[in-house]
């Protein structure tokens, strides 16, 4: 059981950073009904920023500019690309965040470039060593951020007044409109919270492994964590997330070995499975339309 220690604590750490990049994808397609293409490019430029600041800053404060800059972005996203097309046909929305993605690729290429490049400063050493087993710094790093922030946000959004006014715009926005709630404001607001949660997710993970037009890979999880969870469901993004990582972590440890390159294909195996049994999801509401 020893054994399984870091694999457990890795896949924890993996799961809170799938659950944070989900939850901000939640949010937005549960506040506008917006699938976001792009999470993958507001992870990869978010990390981008914070790599460019921790040249000239230590990283945790490099990571605290980072964050209010990933914020502004979002709030331009919204207001550049998302407004002009809420309310038409609803391929036209995805369309926008797809091309929004190849340009967002595009220019971090021109300004970063595509080799590899290292934050030149790391976060404060956490690892240590459990019965000879060694648990690496970062996994017990993405636990400490991942899941409080997590946490909190879910608490914010059930018991805050913002949180309250963002659900009742996700129930019917007309509604919200009519009783006098601010939806354009709340609904940048969603967007800028996207962009500083992929930021977050995108840091601990480059702080790993580098920095390359690659990391926009990572953004593909969150597609399998959000189904599974339940699109419409915040909460279920956090375990969704929390859940795959572990097992990840478990096929890694007795799968990877037999059949190299499973645990690759295992979110996706594992969401088909779901949505024979869930079409909504784990956590996702049924929903019933009368024709």
């Amino acid at each position: 059981m020893m054994d399984l220690l870091p694999y457990l604590v890795g896949g924890l750490g993996n799961g809170a950073l799938y659950g944070l990049l989900a939850l901000g994808f939640v949010l937005v397609y549960r506040a506008t009904s917006v699938v976001n293409f792009a999470i993958g490019e507001f992870l990869l430029v978010g990390a981008y920023l914070a790599y460019t600041l921790s040249l000239l800053l230590p990283l945790v404060l490099a990571l605290l500019l980072a964050l209010p800059l990933a914020f502004l972005f979002g709030l331009l996203v919204e207001r550049g690309f998302v407004r002009p097309l809420l309310g038409r046909n609803v391929v036209a929305v995805v369309m926008a965040t797809i091309g929004l993605a190849a340009a967002l690729d595009g220019g971090v290429l021109l300004v970063w470039g595509a080799d590899l490049k290292y934050f030149p400063t790391g976060l404060p050493e956490l690892g240590f060593e459990l019965g000879g087993l060694y648990v690496s710094s970062r996994a017990v790093w993405s636990v400490l951020l991942g899941l409080p922030t997590a946490l909190f946000l879910l608490w914010l959004l059930q018991k805050s007044r913002y949180g309250v006014l963002v659900r009742a715009i996700s129930e019917s926005e007309v509604a919200a409109l009519a009783l006098g709630i601010p939806t354009r404001r709340l609904l940048a607001l969603v967007w800028g919270l996207s962009g500083a949660l992929a930021t977050l997710a995108g840091v601990m993970v480059g702080v790993a492994g580098g920095l390359g037009p690659n990391l926009v890979l990572m953004g593909l999880k969150v597609f399998p964590v959000a189904i599974l969870g339940g699109l419409d469901s915040v909460g279920g993004a956090v375990v969704a997330g929390l859940f795959l990582g572990v097992v990840e972590a478990l096929s890694q440890r007795y799968l990877e070995p037999l059949l190299p390159g499973f645990t690759e294909a295992v979110p996706f195996l594992l969401v088909f499975l779901v949505l024979l049994v869930r079409p909504y999801g784990l956590f996702g509401e049924r929903q019933i339309e009368r024709v």
